[in-house]
């Protein structure tokens, strides 16, 4: 079987089957690239380090944040950050 990629070459199954068996072997043809290992998660702001903040909220308004953050699908943290950005945009 063939496939067509997007920029519209065409790769058949040979094909993959000759590259699966070249990597199995560390025969992998073309060129190595060196890449930097960087451990854990990526920064979320590339120009600035975090901080953690730490503040009480009544139980009430921490439930209600709690229901935003699952409606949306984010996590509270980027809740939280998005409101404060939210916030200092409005200033």
């Amino acid at each position: 079987m063939a496939y067509t990629k997007k920029d519209g070459t065409v790769v058949t199954d040979e094909w993959m089957d000759a590259i699966a068996e070249a990597a199995e072997k560390d025969e992998l043809p073309g060129v190595v690239l060196t890449t930097e290992t960087h451990v854990g998660r990526p920064k979320l702001y590339a120009d600035d380090d975090m901080e953690t903040v730490s503040f009480r909220l009544p139980k009430s308004r921490l439930s209600a944040i709690e229901r935003a953050v699952k409606q949306k699908g984010e996590s509270r943290s980027d809740f939280l950050r998005n409101a404060v950005d939210r916030a200092l945009i409005g200033l």
